[in-house]
C-alpha cells in the first residue's frame, strides 16, 4: 500500500516515468505470489498515470488488465475503480453514451456501499458528460448532489470547485436560453459563484476565487449593471496581480542564478577552447619543427586577444541588459556563445586546417625522397600519421562547433548525422525517432534544440555508462516535445537542486531561451529520462 501512495505522490509531482516504474515493480512482485488484488491495484495506478499523460490507448490496455485481475481476485471495489477510469477514457474520446454507461455502473456500486467520496467523484464525471451534451438541467442536478457529498465529508477545496462548475452551468444555460427568457438563470448562477468564492477565499485557493469573481462580473454585465461588474473585475485583477507578483519574484531569483551560471559557463568554454587549441598546437609542433612556432604563437596571441575583447563586450552587454530587465540577460550570453562557436570553428578549419594541409604536402614531398633503407623512414611515417590525425581532429572539432549539416540541411539531417557519428564510435547505440512537420521550427529553435541534444549526448558519454540512448522528437498541439532517455546508471534527481554543473546550467539556459519547460526523471540504476517541451505555432 505504501508503494501505491508513493506512486500517487510521484504522479502529483509529474514524475510519471518513476511512477510507472514503481507500479510495474509492484505488479511483478504481486504476480510472483499470485496476489490478484495488488496486481489489479498496480494496473489501476498505471492506467491513472497514462491518463495523466494523455496516453489513452496505453491506459485502456492497463484498465482492461485491472478489471481482469480484480474479477479473478473477487475484489469488486477495485473493478469499479477501473470501470470509472474506463469512463474517463470514453469521455475523452467523445463517446459520451459509453462513458455514461461505465459511470452508471460505478455509481450504483458506490451508492450501495455508501462510499461517499468515490460517489462524489463519479457524479462529477457524469455531470461533465451531461455538460458536453448540453443537458444543463441534468448536469446541474448531478453537480449539486456531488457538492452535498463533498460538504458532508469536509472536502471543502473540491466543494469550492463544484460550486463554481454549477455556477458555470447556470451561466451557460442562461446564454443558450436567452432567446426565450432573458436572464432566467442568472440569479442561480450568482448564488453558486458566491458560494464558490466564499470557500475558495477562506481556504486561500486563488484560482477558483479568481474564476468565480470573473463569473460574477459577467452576470452583472448581462444585467447592464456595469459598475458592479467592474468592481468584480477589479477584485479578480487583484488576485491575478498577487499571483503575478509572486511569480515575478520567483523568476527574478531564477534569473540571478542563471546569470551567475552563465558567467561560469563562458569561462569554462574559454578554458576548454584554450585546452583544445594547446593540444592541437602541441601535435603540430612535434610534426612541423621550429619553423612553425612563430605562426602558432601568433595564433595563440590572436585567440587570446579576441577572447579578451569578446569577454569585455559580453560583460558590457550583460550589464546593460540587467539594468533594463534581468529576465532577458541570458539571451545575449547564449547568442554570444553561438557566435563565438562559429568564429572559432571557421578559424580552426580555414587557418589552422590550411596550415596542417600545407605541412602534409611538404611531408609528402620529403617522403618521396627518403630511401626505404633509411633508419629514420619509420619515424617519419609515424610523424606523418600524427599529422593526419591532427588534421582530422581539427575537422571534427570545427564540424562539432559549426554544426555544418544543421546550417545546410536543417535539424533532422543534423540529428541523423550526429546519430551516425556517435554510433560509428561503438561506444553508444543511438536511436532517433522523429514525428514533426517540415519547417515547423524556426532556425533559432532548430539551433538551440541541436545544441541541447549535443550537450545531453556528451553528458551520457561522460557519466551514464549507458549502452543505448533513444532520442524522440514529437509534435504536440502547440508544442514540440524532445525526450532523451538512456539505460545508464542514473542518479539521484535531488542532486540537481544544489548542482552547479556547467552542462546542466547550459541546458536550462537554452530551454529558458526557447520559453520551454525542462524535466529530469532518474534513479540510481534506472537510467535517465529528460523531457523538454518547446512552444511552437502550429499551422
Amino acid at each position: 500500500m505504501r508503494q501505491v501512495e508513493q506512486s500517487d505522490k510521484l504522479r502529483g509531482e509529474s514524475k510519471f516515468d518513476s511512477a510507472l516504474f514503481l507500479m510495474e515493480d509492484l505488479f511483478m512482485s504481486a504476480k510472483e505470489v499470485g496476489d490478484y488484488e495488488y496486481m489489479s491495484r498496480a494496473k489501476i495506478e498505471i492506467s491513472s498515470t497514462y491518463l495523466s499523460t494523455k496516453r489513452d490507448s496505453f491506459a485502456l490496455l492497463a484498465i482492461n488488465e485491472a478489471i481482469l485481475y480484480a474479477e479473478k481476485g473477487g475484489v469488486e471495489h477495485l473493478k469499479m475503480t477501473a470501470i470509472y477510469n474506463l469512463g474517463l477514457v470514453m469521455e475523452r474520446k467523445s463517446q459520451f453514451d459509453s462513458a455514461m454507461l461505465y459511470y452508471s455502473q460505478a455509481e450504483k456500486f458506490y451508492r450501495k456501499n455508501l462510499d461517499t467520496l468515490k460517489l462524489g467523484i463519479v457524479l462529477s464525471g457524469m455531470a461533465s458528460v451531461q455538460t458536453e451534451k448540453q443537458r444543463w438541467s441534468n448536469a446541474i442536478e448531478l453537480n449539486q448532489e456531488s457538492a452535498k457529498l463533498y460538504s458532508a465529508i469536509g472536502k471543502y477545496d473540491v466543494l469550492a470547485k463544484r460550486y463554481f462548475v454549477i455556477g458555470e452551468n447556470y451561466l451557460i444555460w442562461d446564454y443558450y436560453d436567452s432567446l426565450d427568457i432573458s436572464n432566467r438563470y442568472l440569479d442561480s448562477a450568482e448564488i453558486y459563484y458566491n458560494k464558490s468564492f466564499k470557500w475558495a477565499d477562506s481556504l486561500s485557493f486563488p484560482t477558483p476565487a479568481f474564476r468565480s469573481l470573473r463569473g460574477l462580473a459577467v452576470i452583472n454585465e448581462r444585467r447592464a449593471d456595469y459598475e458592479t461588474a467592474l468592481g468584480f473585475m477589479y477584485r479578480s485583477n487583484d488576485i491575478t496581480q498577487r499571483l503575478y507578483s509572486r511569480n515575478i519574484e520567483d523568476k527574478l531569483l531564477a534569473v540571478r542564478e542563471q546569470y551567475y551560471t552563465a558567467n561560469l559557463e563562458i569561462k569554462a568554454l574559454r578554458e576548454e577552447r584554450q585546452k583544445n587549441t594547446i593540444l592541437i598546437i602541441g601535435v603540430a609542433i612535434i610534426i612541423v619543427i621550429s619553423i612553425w612556432l612563430y605562426i602558432v604563437d601568433q595564433r595563440r596571441k590572436s585567440v587570446l586577444a579576441i577572447a579578451e575583447k569578446n569577454d569585455q563586450i559580453n560583460k558590457q552587454k550583460i550589464d546593460e541588459l540587467l539594468q533594463e530587465q534581468e529576465i532577458a540577460s541570458l539571451q545575449g550570453v547564449l547568442e554570444g556563445q553561438e557566435t563565438e562557436r562559429k568564429r572559432v570553428a571557421i578559424d580552426l578549419h580555414d587557418r589552422l586546417g590550411g596550415i596542417l594541409s600545407m605541412v602534409k604536402l611538404h611531408f609528402s614531398a620529403v617522403e618521396e625522397k627518403i630511401e626505404k633503407e633509411n633508419p629514420n623512414k619509420e619515424k617519419f611515417l609515424t610523424a606523418s600519421e600524427l599529422l593526419d590525425l591532427a588534421a582530422g581532429e581539427v575537422r571534427n572539432i570545427s564540424h562539432d562547433m559549426m554544426s555544418g549539416v544543421l546550417a545546410k540541411f536543417g535539424l533532422i539531417p543534423a540529428l541523423e548525422d550526429l546519430k551516425t557519428r556517435i554510433s560509428e564510435t561503438g561506444k553508444l547505440d543511438l536511436n532517433l525517432y522523429v514525428n514533426i512537420k517540415d519547417n515547423l521550427l524556426s532556425g533559432e529553435q532548430e539551433l538551440q534544440l541541436y545544441r541541447i541534444v549535443q550537450e545531453l549526448i556528451s553528458n551520457i558519454l561522460k557519466h551514464s555508462q549507458a549502452t543505448e540512448t533513444n532520442i524522440q522528437l514529437n509534435q504536440n498541439e502547440g508544442s514540440v516535445n524532445l525526450i532523451v532517455e538512456d539505460d545508464g546508471v542514473g542518479f539521484d534527481p535531488k542532486r540537481l537542486e544544489n548542482a552547479d554543473g556547467i552542462g546542466l546550467s547550459n541546458l536550462k539556459a537554452r530551454v529558458a531561451k526557447l520559453e520551454g519547460t525542462f524535466h529530469v526523471d532518474s534513479g540510481k540504476g534506472a537510467g535517465t529520462t529528460i523531457s523538454i517541451d518547446i512552444p511552437v505555432e502550429n499551422d
